[in-house]
């Protein structure tokens, strides 16, 4: 979790949209989840029972936070709406506002939310606990000011309880392009009644068996999944370092491919980073092949895995 460095984007998949510089095509909305993150990286063998030597980090996080930052990265215009307890709003506000990003984050009583992984020496997340208890709280009401009068694909995580999930889509479906993110294997569900307003949603292998109720193939899963959106709509199913599918709608289409072969420093988060890959091209360069549009996921992703990070 946590803001995401630029990606190595080049590898054979620049064009329509990008320059030198970056994105030059309409920005994004990403509404959800903005918290603190902190992770714990252990250093040795993890020991039940003990206590045991790690090194640490904290920064800015979220899904929707992480596809905000690295879209920003990216040179794209992006407002992020979200919601915050009074006393952190200001310093929130202000840390979005260093990641290039537009804030609007709507007062909310409760707790500060949080989130803490804890990762095996190679890199691996060994355990996560989430203290969000104040999203469960979040309404549309309470941010709609904040999506009112904007332009571009608005992009969702599903931090936010299911029926703020589907008002959102609902309300501003017909008039943008939806894209959305699966989060986790207990949130996804959250979309299930929005699957119908969106255009791209991505997901991991237990996030789409969780949707779908029976894991199959990953290419499958994704044909199945694609079925449930808007005419035109496309599925990314990710399954860490195994084979992944893309399905799209609109030509009854599926590709599949694997991710580049790295050396893992840090998976937890590499998928927020995949996603925010594949809803920046299908923003920018409408033409690109359904396969390079995977192959450019994957390698997105494996970059932040292998290393490409930034702290904020």
């Amino acid at each position: 979790m946590g803001c995401r460095a630029p990606m190595a984007m080049e590898q054979g998949f620049t064009g329509q949209g990008f320059t030198g510089q970056g994105f030059t095509g309409q920005g994004f909305t990403v509404c959800g989840g903005c918290h603190i993150d902190r992770q714990l990286r252990l250093t040795a063998a993890p020991q039940t029972g003990r206590t045991n030597p790690a090194d640490a980090r904290e920064r800015l996080g979220g899904v929707a936070t992480n596809m905000a930052c690295q879209l920003a990265s990216w040179n794209a215009p992006v407002r992020f709406v979200g919601v915050q307890p009074p006393g952190s709003l200001a310093g929130m506000e202000a840390r979005l506002a260093v990641a290039g990003i537009a804030p609007f984050l709507a007062p909310c009583d409760g707790e500060p939310p949080g989130y803490t992984a804890i990762l095996t020496p190679d890199g691996e997340l060994l355990m996560g606990a989430a203290a969000m208890a104040l999203y469960e709280t979040v309404t549309l009401a309470m941010i709609r000011p904040g999506l009112e009068g904007t332009e571009g694909p608005l992009i969702l995580d599903a931090n936010f309880p299911a029926d703020t999930i589907t008002a959102i889509a609902s309300e501003f479906g017909a008039a943008q392009r939806m894209f959305a993110a699966g989060t986790s294997m207990a949130k996804v569900s959250r979309l299930a009644d929005a699957l119908p307003l969106l255009d791209a949603l991505v997901v991991n292998r237990g996030e789409a068996a969780a949707l779908l109720g029976a894991e199959v193939t990953v290419d499958e899963m994704a044909a199945s999944l694609a079925g449930s959106l808007r005419d035109g709509g496309v599925v990314l199913v990710s399954d860490g370092g195994d084979m992944a599918a893309l399905a799209d709608t609109g030509s009854g289409t599926v590709v599949t491919a694997r991710p580049p072969q790295i050396s893992l420093v840090n998976a937890n988060g590499a998928g927020d980073v995949m996603a925010a890959r594949l809803f920046c091209d299908l923003e920018s360069q409408p033409d690109m092949a359904l396969s390079d549009r995977l192959r450019a996921a994957l390698a997105a992703g494996a970059d932040y895995a292998a290393g490409a990070t930034v702290e904020v």
